[in-house]
């Protein structure tokens, strides 16, 4: 064996260890992550089973307009999914039926009239949404750089829940929401990406800061940075020390910690699966560690263990309640599995990664890709791109 490959293999072996023991790591430093059970964004419904090659079938939408960062998110405790759609609107799809029934619960105009109230006159655009609790969604705003409270229960849906509205993005930390509808904090939500929140009885948000090459927390009222510089760059390690490239999708798994995919394209990193563990906050503040659980940063949908496989610009992960973890490789429009004691990475729609690759994918390579898992534990991808819902389980 080269000694290139007996570092990455020992590295791999060591990556390995480290994951074996991670849950009970989580729950002795004080922070696991418990994901929420009115949402389906992390731990949420079985393994899959495909029969390939097994291409996902369209579903009929008679209401949800796809706009160009459109996103998808699932209800844990029923079989809706919600989404965000053109003209910053946003609609429940209960999908519990052979034919879904769709409920508008953000009109068009809507966005724009809360918006004005703070001066910003440019034309909304929705992406990430994920349910907050039981009456509530969250939805990322990009026009603003804020993100917005749903409430499916009033008849004035809309309000803003964290971010100083601003065309121009920022990147500062403070408070959430002050009095008056706007906060300190500083968000710059470039390209779509996601946001998830934890169980309500250990109230977290999650957001994938992509523009600020950060993740950051919202809890207590107040928006902290937990991870990120503002600057593109890869490292693994201690917390403070990590670095990310263009992070842009969220998950929690079992065993409470916080999965990241990040799709960035420069030498810095990027094109990775990464995992976060919280350890317990201290006077200097957030502590815990940073390991990447798949991706070697080359851009290419390629099979392999861990950190031997290849991730195309990877964006929306999935973990499930059996450890198997989903995503899509958006660079090349293929839905990519990690599983087993390896992490081993494939690509389960087809024989293997190569026919997948050959074949073009199962959707728009370079698209704007979002996943989403029903409580039934049904699979459907919103691909804005080509302006289409698609179911891929049987």
């Amino acid at each position: 064996m080269h000694s290139l490959d007996r570092c990455r293999w020992l590295a791999l072996l060591a990556a390995g260890a480290l994951l074996g023991c991670r849950d009970a790591k989580v729950t002795n430093t004080g922070v696991r992550l418990v994901p929420s059970s009115h949402a389906s964004s992390g731990c949420s419904g079985p393994d899959q089973q495909f029969a390939p090659p097994q291409l996902p079938t369209a579903v009929t939408l008679a209401t949800l307009v796809i706009g160009p960062l459109s996103q998808v998110a699932a209800a844990g405790d029923s079989e809706t999914l919600f989404a965000t759609g053109a003209g910053a609107t946003v609609v429940a799809i209960d999908v519990s039926a052979a034919l879904p029934v769709e409920t508008e619960l953000v009109a068009a105009g809507e966005v724009a009239t809360l918006l004005a109230t703070a001066g910003i006159v440019t034309a909304p655009e929705l992406s990430g949404i994920c349910v907050l609790d039981a009456d509530s969604l969250l939805v990322m705003e990009h026009t603003s750089n804020t993100i917005l409270r749903v409430d499916r229960n009033l008849a004035v849906a809309v309000s803003f829940f964290a971010g100083a509205p601003n065309e121009a993005g920022g990147f500062a930390d403070g408070t959430a929401e002050a009095l008056g509808g706007t906060g300190q904090a500083r968000f710059h939500f470039r390209g779509a990406s996601q946001l998830i929140a934890t169980d309500p009885l250990t109230p977290f948000v999650f957001v994938a800061d992509t523009g600020n090459h950060a993740i950051r927390r919202i809890s207590f009222g107040f928006v902290r940075t937990i991870a990120g510089t503002g600057a593109p760059f890869f490292a693994d390690g201690e917390l403070r020390d990590a670095g990310f490239d263009s992070p842009n999708g969220l998950s929690v798994t079992c065993g409470g910690a916080l999965l990241v995919t990040e799709s960035g394209a420069g030498l810095a990193g990027g094109r990775r699966l990464r995992q976060i563990i919280l350890g317990p906050s201290n006077f200097f503040g957030q502590t815990g560690t940073v390991v990447t659980r798949a991706g070697d940063g080359l851009d290419a949908t390629l099979g392999g263990n861990g950190l031997f496989a290849s991730l195309a610009a990877p964006t929306s992960p999935l973990a499930t309640s059996q450890a198997d973890t989903y995503w899509i490789d958006a660079g090349t429009g293929i839905l990519r599995r990690m599983a087993g004691s390896l992490d081993t990475c494939d690509c389960p729609l087809w024989v293997d990664c190569a026919a997948a690759v050959t074949a073009g994918g199962e959707f728009t390579p370079g698209g704007v890709l979002s996943l989403a898992q029903t409580g039934l534990g049904l699979l459907y991808v919103l691909d804005a791109s080509a302006s289409t819902l698609l179911r891929v389980t049987p």
